[in-house]
């Protein structure tokens, strides 16, 4: 899979900003990936107007895509190299239409929030199985672009995959009135659970390791809820 050097990706951001009239040229294989993200992502665009749900269905698709891939791996998954040429070379006009024109951070810029990387991580660490389990799940009450941001940013000593699956499926079955009474009480009056749940797991995984928690990750995730009078 090709990928892009920071350098490089400072160079093409800045020729695209200077004029996006046309998309770069790219090998055949690279012009079927952008020709059928494209085509979902209109169909995404008509179908949800929300910047959450356009992710989430358009993220849903961009993972499975890739699972079709040989040789797309963990590690490319893993290189931001990767996600900028994506970026900017394959379908910078549809990261354009969700972030505009010049947000770098976006495009290229911070590993952690390159949009397109978000998206497939995101959808990885909230996986529960098949496609329609985890759209249940991530569609769910209580979930936002924030919880995204909160996900992949919020790694602690790294990625718990199955804490993290297990958090966003706790947290599926919390109702819309449980959510807004605990964000009532926060010091804040603001703080999601999501968020309160992340930093304190984050907290807690320096002290225990969640595979070692008696009845396993699950109970671990459950007892992090539990501390907050959440009951799941």
């Amino acid at each position: 899979m090709k990928t892009l050097k920071r350098q490089e990706s400072q160079i093409l951001m800045v020729e695209w900003i200077k004029d996006s009239s046309y998309l770069p040229k790219v090998d055949i294989f690279y012009l079927k990936m952008r020709n059928e993200l494209q085509n979902v992502y209109k169909k995404v665009k008509e179908k949800y107007s929300r910047d959450y749900e356009i992710d989430i269905y358009f993220g849903i698709y961009l993972y499975n895509y890739f699972e079709e891939i040989p040789s797309f791996n963990m590690r490319t998954a893993s290189d931001d190299g990767f996600w900028r040429y994506l970026s900017l070379k394959v379908v910078p006009d549809i990261v354009t239409d969700r972030w505009g024109k010049g947000n770098e951070a976006h495009f290229w810029k911070r590993g952690s929030q390159i949009w397109l990387r978000t998206l497939w991580w995101y959808i990885y660490l909230s996986w529960q199985g098949n496609v329609q389990k985890t759209l249940d799940v991530i569609g769910s009450p209580g979930f936002t672009t924030d919880t995204i941001l909160n996900l992949i940013d919020r790694t602690g000593k790294g990625y718990y995959i199955g804490v993290y699956r297990n958090i966003m499926y706790f947290h599926s079955r919390v109702s819309k009135e449980e959510l807004a009474e605990f964000n009532r009480n926060t010091k804040t009056k603001a703080d999601s659970l999501f968020r309160v749940i992340m930093k304190l797991n984050t907290a807690k995984t320096k002290v225990v390791e969640p595979a070692l928690y008696i009845g396993g990750e699950g109970e671990y995730v459950r007892s992090l809820f539990n501390d907050l009078e959440i009951n799941v």
